[in-house]
């Protein structure tokens, strides 16, 4: 276990380092989440049939019919919250969100592109696109499975890309939607009563909550929860067999979800405050590069490693040479 200790003030000179430790758990064994965990995997497949029949109130029973095709490392997103598979000529895309955030859509827009573009590379050539024969893909569905604490979600939103056009007025053109489901305890209670296996994880994930507010130490509140859901039959199995991988995976996203906020507030304060103060002549573009570079040396001298750098802020190889030099 090591610490990274950077956070930012903004001062009218210049940004400083705030004295705030953020614990970082690294473990790369762990790297799904716990609900890629339980629904992505191929010995869990069952899992994602039920919760998919659930949502769509279908009756499919052979698990070999579906097809787990999750991409890994794609541009723009941290894929490991994300849950893809094609069924009955339907391409899913499943994702799990404990925070509420209005790019879904284009998150989600980008990455069927890639599973589509992937597709069809291996099932023909990939120039056929441009041939005068119509090609059929699998009809998309795309849900976000939302247990944050945020209350304007309610029941379900549906999240459209057309908010985030520059020119919005014009009813016309191209639509893209995410689903929002919102899977807290009290919520959606027909879905959960119909996916058994989701009804327990939403159960345990306020278990988990209700435990990190009494006990500030995550690793013991992680632990009672799981003592307690066992004792109460809830994800029972599971959470027998796989308590060790379970914990590895909480902390590690706990301790995520920390750094990303820090890492995130810092952004804006950085990037877009010295983007605003270098105004028209150099443009809120090289401000936010200038941020970047800021975070980047601050990580640096926390004794974070180039990799996890590259990880948490998204980059690559040559923009990071770039950004430091």
């Amino acid at each position: 276990m090591y610490y990274l200790n950077f956070s930012f003030v903004s001062t009218q000179k210049d940004y400083v380092l705030r004295e705030e430790s953020v614990k970082y758990k690294a473990n790369e064994r762990y790297k799904d989440n716990l609900f890629r965990f339980i629904f992505g995997r191929e010995e869990n497949k069952q899992n994602l049939l039920d919760l998919y029949n659930a949502l769509n109130n279908s009756n499919y029973r052979n698990k070999d019919d579906l097809e787990i095709n999750t991409l890994d490392n794609v541009i723009y997103m941290r894929m490991k919250n994300d849950v893809s598979f094609v069924l009955d000529n339907q391409m899913v895309l499943l994702e799990h969100q404990s925070k509420y955030n209005p790019n879904m859509p284009l998150r989600g827009f980008l990455y069927f592109a890639k599973l589509y573009e992937t597709r069809l590379a291996t099932e023909m050539n990939l120039k056929n696109i441009y041939y005068p024969k119509l090609i059929k893909i699998p009809t998309p569905q795309y849900i976000v499975l939302y247990n944050g604490t945020d209350r304007k979600i309610g029941e379900s939103i549906t999240l459209k890309l057309s908010d985030a056009f520059e020119d919005n007025d014009k009813p016309e053109g191209y639509e893209w939607t995410a689903k929002m489901i919102n899977i807290n305890v009290g919520k959606n209670k027909e879905l959960l009563l119909k996916c058994k296996i989701l009804g327990e994880y939403s159960s345990f994930v306020e278990c988990v909550r209700k435990y990190s507010k009494i006990n500030k130490d995550f690793t013991i509140a992680i632990d009672n929860a799981v003592n307690e859901c066992i004792e109460k039959g809830i994800l029972k199995d599971f959470l027998t067999k796989y308590s060790a991988e379970v914990k590895n995976m909480l902390l590690t996203e706990f301790d995520e979800e920390k750094d990303w906020a820090i890492i995130a507030k810092g952004f804006e304060e950085i990037g877009y405050e010295k983007g605003i103060e270098k105004g028209k002549k150099e443009g809120i573009k090289e401000g936010i590069k200038e941020g970047m570079k800021n975070i980047i040396n601050m990580m640096l001298s926390n004794g974070t490693s180039k990799e996890t750098i590259l990880k948490q802020m998204n980059i690559s190889n040559e923009e990071y040479d770039d950004l430091i030099n």
